[in-house]
């Protein structure tokens, strides 16, 4: 999880860097068709890559629906909102995913993991404020952010999803199978947009976004997240979404730019805390 909480921080760059130049969900349909043929070299090669049964193959659809909600709803209501009010509400994913695992795993939840969980919200808000709460109260949500909000339910979702529906199989398998299904639904929505695009005039920087978002934030990432949750509770991986901002931060630095580290500084303790809870919590 802390390798895909990394991946991700260089996703949001990446994606901000392409984003004018293709319409976004070709660019998403670009990110999971290069993913899903990333896969289908790997299964080859192990000797793993077998058309599934029937039943099989509507459960791997069922796994790829929740990340596609939350990536279709975040691509429209980022056309008409802003990027602080989709981060903000980002931070209720780990407690969505607490009551929906509670509703539909009959999980139990502790009052530390959720005393943690809030501390991770508060933590996650000081970072994307930059240390001011006061802000919080001066938002303006419009109908694309509870927009955005559905598509939160999405990948709150997609830990719980996950963990239901598998069956045993190599995570290369399973996550392999989710985005080859995610790539066919994608490609019925939007195939008719695919003959106007001018892929000769595609640049090459635009080409480098695409493959990094393909390769490292849709199929290594996948990979990661869909392991980790086979293993650990849906609300631990959830939990690990406070840590995104920390990692956008960090990829930022990392590339030059200079960070207020006073500002994030008390949101950035208040995270660690939270997740140092989450992890040691069984």
């Amino acid at each position: 999880m802390l390798g895909f909480t990394a991946l991700l921080g260089g996703s949001f760059i990446a994606s901000a860097t392409i984003s004018n130049s293709l319409p976004p969900m070709v660019i998403t349909w670009l990110r999971y068709a290069i993913a899903s043929l990333l896969f289908m070299v790997l299964l080859m090669g192990q000797g793993l890559l077998k058309l599934p049964r029937l039943r099989d193959f509507g459960r791997y659809t069922l796994i790829s629906l929740p990340p596609l909600l939350y990536f279709a709803c975040m691509i429209f209501s980022l056309q008409t909102t802003s990027a602080i009010n989709s981060s903000a509400l980002y931070t209720t994913v780990p407690l969505m995913s607490m009551v929906m695992s509670m509703v539909l795993l009959k999980s139990k939840s502790t009052w530390l993991v959720t005393t943690a969980l809030l501390i991770g919200i508060l933590g996650a808000l000081l970072i994307i404020f930059k240390g001011d709460l006061t802000q919080v109260l001066q938002l303006s949500f419009m109908p694309s952010d509870y927009l955005f909000l559905f598509g939160c339910l999405g990948m709150a979702l997609n830990p719980i999803v996950v963990k239901k529906l598998h069956r045993g199989e190599p995570s290369l398998v399973l996550t392999g199978w989710s985005l080859i299904c995610a790539t066919l639904l994608l490609t019925i929505m939007i195939g008719y947009q695919l003959p106007d695009i001018k892929w000769g005039n595609i640049s090459v920087i635009t080409w480098s976004g695409v493959l990094y978002l393909a390769a490292f934030a849709t199929a290594l990432s996948f990979f990661l997240f869909q392991k980790a949750c086979i293993v650990l509770s849906p609300t631990k991986v959830s939990g690990y979404v406070y840590l995104i901002p920390l990692s956008v931060i960090a990829t930022n630095a990392l590339l030059g730019q200079t960070i207020q580290w006073q500002e994030i500084a008390s949101g950035a303790a208040l995270v660690l805390i939270a997740m140092t809870i989450l992890v040691k919590t069984k």
